[in-house]
């Protein structure tokens, strides 16, 4: 009886080692699991006030070509808060937006505006998100015609628009042309969710959050917030971080610096005070 009690002993012992290492094997497979997956991610690109000019777009772009290959970034949120810039520099960043979604879902967050080539951005996303009082739309172009060609005896020119480029008839042309492009992007992106006709898009008009939701500029109303959770959904996970791309590429801005003189200040100017009355149409 003594040697069976024993014999239950050391079987019970080992039975116990047995599982205190089963259990210790698994807490080192998930320790080694996270040290080697790491947690998904949600990166967020900020971007902010206007674009205009090519070193802001190239930050842009390196944000977006980051977050297309860090393989723990499994969805991406721009926020957008930009009335936009240059064509040329927003349809670059419209091209690389479309790129990064092809790989992984991205959401657009408009937070005070989003209009003109900032809204141009926003439609390479899968949805996009804005508050009731957010600014968007502005489909359209601006731009200065070329002055007219001066006769100038000192000038010598292998041309007749070598000096300002073109006529002011083609720049119409070409200035028409971008906007049908902008607008051509607009139409095809958003498709079925556009409520409103093409000739309506082209008058460049600019929408507060409800009434952008109502013709199908945007998707939702909803916060920077509710733009992740929507873009983690979209990415199928639960548990996830968040990620300022920015940050993680320990980008800085910088902007110009401009001088003004104490005579500038103090110039004197021929405004006097007035008052303006503002008539709102019935709708």
């Amino acid at each position: 009886m003594e040697r069976l009690a024993t014999l239950k002993d050391l079987l019970g012992a080992l039975a116990r080692s047995y599982i205190f290492l089963a259990l210790l094997a698994a807490v080192l497979a998930y320790l080694t699991f996270n040290a080697l997956v790491p947690q998904p991610q949600v990166g967020v690109i900020k971007i902010e006030g206007s674009i205009m000019d090519a070193a802001k777009a190239d930050r842009i772009a390196q944000m977006l070509e980051y977050a297309r290959q860090e393989p723990s970034i499994r969805a991406v949120v721009l926020e957008i808060d930009s009335p936009g810039g240059l064509a040329s520099a927003s349809e670059d960043i419209y091209l690389d937006v479309l790129r990064l979604r092809r790989e992984k879902p991205v959401i657009a967050s408009i937070t005070t505006i989003g209009a003109s080539g900032a809204y141009y951005i926003a439609v390479a996303s899968n949805s996009i998100y804005a508050k009731p009082t957010s600014i968007v739309g502005s489909v359209g172009v601006v731009t200065t015609l070329p002055s007219p060609q001066k006769l100038d005896e000192n000038a010598l020119t292998t041309g007749p628009f070598k000096a300002i480029g073109s006529s002011r008839r083609s720049w119409t042309y070409q200035t028409q042309a971008a906007a049908e492009s902008f607008q051509g992007a607009v139409l095809a992106q958003r498709g079925e969710r556009l409520k409103i006709p093409k000739e309506e898009l082209a008058t460049a008009q600019v929408y507060n959050g409800i009434d952008a939701l109502r013709i199908g500029l945007i998707d939702g109303m909803g916060s920077n917030s509710d733009a992740v959770e929507k873009a983690a959904d979209l990415a199928g996970i639960a548990r996830y971080g968040v990620v300022d791309v920015k940050k993680a590429l320990n980008l800085t801005d910088f902007g110009v610096i401009f001088f003004v003189s104490e005579e500038q200040l103090h110039a004197p100017t021929n405004t006097a005070p007035i008052n303006y009355y503002l008539y709102l149409e019935q709708r």
